[in-house]
């Protein structure tokens, strides 16, 4: 077996391995930031901004301690692939200077909370981890009581999870598991920024190992790959030092959040669907099905631009048509599924506000009522092939439930859905063009398939 990362990089001199491979030169010895949730997205986001810097991160998984164990047994150390349409590019990133297991060093991820010399905490744990009391929010109150016992100095807990308002969701979170006078030290001494965070990183597989044993000539077990756009929307409310990100620093965030996360996130999520149920594998093999661009393009034209105002100097078309490029890159093989998981936890931010804010503006659903259409079929379970769609989420089985209850009748599965509140506000529930058009679109999905429905809208 080919030798680790770490067996192949000294600490300390800036070098090029065979390919042009840029690797990490002098590299903190400490962290500064703790960050919770191992996965790829952040390898590929927040620690490629941190290597610019000379901040270090601790990062702490949740669970699986399959990424931190090839980390650790690299020194930290992992590549970061860039795939644009006209080929890659791999950087190896030096960042991340420590590892921790919250399953079974609990107590430990608590002290690096209160530690002093944590200035930042950072959270990518994904949507649902936030309803967890005794997860994520916990382990930060615990180690906010700990902090405010020893009166340790002011830390900033921020959020880079796809939520709108994720600063105050965090804050939401975990201030009511504070007791009295932790709660008035946080006043004081702790502030929940918000952020948008923006960079499509599929997730790892077989090929993204081969790829950077290829390059680098060494076994990376942490590798990742991801987009060559990336963008980070900060508020600029630190309670203590910041690192020197190269990112947007703003006090109204709340804009950037809903342009990401109804004409990104939203039109992502739509062609998951729509590609999982017409046996495609990926985003931009999806994109390429007849009409599917066309109708992305209408989508964010006609129901997504009229749903908000964006920040300034931003166009929300635009925006769009620069998502749709990215979506068409042909490097990034983002599987449908993936993005496809967890619906019940993404779809309120990505397509329900969405329709919400169009009924208030009297703008008539009926092009947004086709991703609902299409996620009530893919929740069912089958392919328009006949092959078997996981259902990944949360809310699987009050989900199927409500789906065998209604039957095959298309309006019945629709109001299913509809019915279901934990998910969709009642506001988008109790419209009834929206309900009219969803199952106009279930029927013509359910006839025809998502191909030939496409492709004679």
């Amino acid at each position: 077996m080919a030798a680790l990362l770490n067996d192949h990089l000294t600490n300390s001199v800036l070098k090029r391995l065979p390919g042009d491979v840029q690797v990490p030169g002098d590299r903190p010895q400490t962290s500064g930031i703790l960050h919770l949730g191992a996965g790829a997205f952040h390898r590929a986001h927040q620690a490629v901004y941190t290597d610019d810097t000379d901040w270090g991160i601790t990062v702490a998984a949740p669970r699986s301690r399959d990424v931190i164990d090839a980390l650790a047994g690299q020194d930290g150390l992992f590549s970061v692939a860039t795939l644009g349409p006209e080929g890659a590019s791999m950087r190896v990133i030096g960042s991340i200077v420590d590892t921790v297991h919250i399953a079974s060093e609990r107590e430990r991820a608590v002290d690096l909370v209160a530690a002093e010399t944590t200035h930042v905490v950072t959270l990518t744990v994904t949507e649902k981890a936030y309803r967890d009391p005794e997860g994520v929010p916990g382990l930060l109150a615990a180690g906010l009581a700990k902090r405010a016992a020893q009166d340790g100095p002011p830390l900033t807990i921020l959020c880079c999870d796809n939520l709108p308002d994720n600063g105050k969701t965090t804050r939401a979170a975990v201030e009511p598991l504070l007791d009295p006078a932790t709660r008035a030290w946080a006043d004081e001494h702790v502030t929940f920024p918000s952020s948008m965070v923006d960079r499509i990183v599929p997730a790892s597989t077989q090929a993204t190992y081969e790829r950077a044993l290829g390059e680098l000539g060494v076994t990376d077990l942490a590798a990742v790959e991801a987009e060559p756009f990336s963008q980070w929307v900060i508020e600029d409310d630190f309670a203590g030092p910041r690192p020197d990100w190269d990112a947007t620093y703003t006090h109204d965030v709340a804009g950037w959040e809903r342009l990401k996360l109804r004409t990104l996130n939203g039109v992502h999520s739509t062609l998951a669907y729509l590609g999982a149920l017409a046996d495609v594998e990926t985003i931009s093999e999806t994109l390429a099905l007849p009409g599917a661009e066309s109708f992305a393009r209408w989508l964010i034209g006609e129901q997504i631009a009229p749903s908000l105002t964006p920040p300034d100097g931003q166009d929300t078309v635009a925006y769009g048509e620069g998502v749709l490029e990215r979506f068409a890159n042909p490097g990034i093989r983002h599987r449908c599924l993936q993005i496809a998981m967890d619906g019940s936890q993404k779809l309120p931010q990505r397509l329900f506000a969405t329709i919400a804010d169009l009924a208030e503006a009297g703008v008539d659903p009926d092009l947004i009522a086709l991703p609902l259409a299409a996620w009530t079929r893919f929740c069912a379970g089958r392919s328009d092939g006949g092959a078997e769609l996981p259902l990944d989420d949360p809310l699987k089985d009050v989900i199927r439930q409500s789906l065998a209850a209604a039957g095959t009748n298309p309006a019945a599965r629709i109001d299913a859905i509809l019915g279901l509140h934990q998910i969709v506000p009642v506001s988008v529930a109790d419209d009834h063009r929206l309900r009219r058009a969803a199952t106009k679109w279930l029927r013509e999905l359910d006839r025809h398939g998502v191909a030939t429905t496409l492709e004679h809208l």
